[in-house]
């Protein structure tokens, strides 16, 4: 809700007096606030949503401490096949840091 983020183009901002914002933007403060819920909640489902676009992001979120992805604008953007897309590099990326299974990532850098 930052209206003063320097992430967000001004011009945008300023056509629109109320409301939020979703996508890139707001990416690097939803992280912040997954690994902070992560440190203050462990053990408790943490849905991590905000500029999630491809499986770099997905994998992001969940080493912060996600245990479940919301995708809403990335989806608008890249379209329905960003799921199975995320799922194959979910994959590949599990497999390279040494992880069977999700669960054993989620929380890894928090």
């Amino acid at each position: 809700k930052d209206r003063g983020n320097p992430a967000l183009d001004q011009s945008e901002v300023k056509k629109f007096k109320e409301g939020s914002f979703s996508g890139k933007p707001v990416l690097a403060r939803t992280n912040e606030l997954i690994a902070l819920a992560h440190r203050h909640c462990a053990g408790l489902p943490i849905i991590g949503c905000g500029g999630i676009f491809n499986a770099k992001d997905a994998y992001q979120k969940i080493r912060l401490g996600a245990s479940l992805l919301q995708l809403i604008t990335g989806m608008i953007f890249e379209g329905p096949q960003l799921i199975s897309e995320i799922n194959i590099g979910l994959t590949t990326m599990l497999k390279k840091d040494g992880f069977r299974y999700i669960s054993e990532a989620v929380g890894a850098d928090a």
